[in-house]
C-alpha cells in the first residue's frame, strides 16, 4: 500500500476511523500468529506543513 485513499467514516462519538487491509497490518507485522490484530499502538503524526499524515507502527 504506496498511496491509497481511503474513506474517513464517523463512529458517532466525535470520531473518525478508517479500515486498513489485514495485509496492510500484517507488512507493519500488527498481526499476531492466529492472524487476528496484536495488542499494537500505530502513531499517527501529522506533518509539519499540514499538508498530510503518516501512520507508523508502534511496538
Amino acid at each position: 500500500m504506496a498511496r491509497e485513499i481511503r474513506k474517513l467514516r464517523d463512529l458517532g462519538n466525535g470520531s473518525g476511523g478508517i479500515t486498513l487491509p489485514k495485509e496492510f497490518l500484517r507488512d507493519l507485522e500488527l498481526m499476531d500468529d492466529n492472524d487476528e490484530l496484536a495488542d499494537a499502538h500505530i502513531i499517527v503524526e501529522k506533518d509539519e506543513d499540514d499538508d498530510g499524515l503518516s501512520l507508523m507502527p508502534f511496538h
